[in-house]
């Protein structure tokens, strides 16, 4: 995934991107695992992931990773604010 720079190339859509990093898990839900999910995404205190459609147990590996991608995501755009 190239890293974007600039205020004009922020339409990174962190959803499609997390669904993809995430997609070698061995996860397997159904219909789907929320993060493929189009529709609104809530992260519960239990670390749980949901759509309107499915939801995820708590320590699910997917939904750790998709934690740790999102994190990673804001690191480097807030590096690309500060220093960009």
């Amino acid at each position: 995934m190239p890293v974007m720079t600039g205020r004009e190339q922020h339409a990174l859509n962190l959803q499609a991107t997390l669904s993809a990093s995430s997609a070698m898990a061995d996860t397997a839900l159904r219909p789907h695992h929320p993060i493929t999910c189009t529709g609104p995404l809530r992260y519960n205190e239990d670390d749980s992931l949901e759509c309107d459609h499915a939801r995820t147990e708590p320590g699910d590996q997917r939904t750790a990773y998709c934690v740790d991608h999102s994190v990673a995501l804001l690191l480097i755009e807030l590096a690309v604010e500060e220093y960009g």
